[in-house]
């Protein structure tokens, strides 16, 4: 009998460590999968400029009260458009600035003048 509780307690971290990194490799290649499925969106709200100068950043606050920083060259045209609702169109980006979830703008459309 004691040469069978040898082999449990020899058997149990093998199967437990065989279990962890069978979890960790299974999350990993699940959060890489996320990062190719990537769908355009659409954000409607108010543009404006948060940040001080000279560190700026246009952002777009949508109708859900979420900030998103936007990307790209259409973002720095809704520079100009700073307090007026509109509909920016593009894909979620991995990029962070200034702690806010950010847009790649695709393009965008004026829904309210001032």
């Amino acid at each position: 009998m004691e040469f069978d509780s040898s082999i449990r307690s020899c058997r149990s971290p093998r199967v437990a460590s065989f279990l962890c990194l069978s979890f960790i490799l299974a999350a990993t290649l699940g959060a890489g999968s996320l990062k190719g499925g990537k769908e355009e969106m659409e954000v409607i709200g108010k543009v404006y400029v948060m940040g001080n100068e000279p560190f700026t950043q246009v952002a777009i606050r949508g109708e859900d009260g979420q900030v998103y920083a936007l990307l790209g060259e259409p973002a720095q045209e809704l520079r100009r458009l700073q307090g007026r609702r509109v509909a920016v169109t593009g894909k979620p980006s991995e990029e962070k600035p200034r702690g806010a979830r950010a847009v790649e703008v695709k393009s965008f459309r004026v829904l309210e003048e001032k």
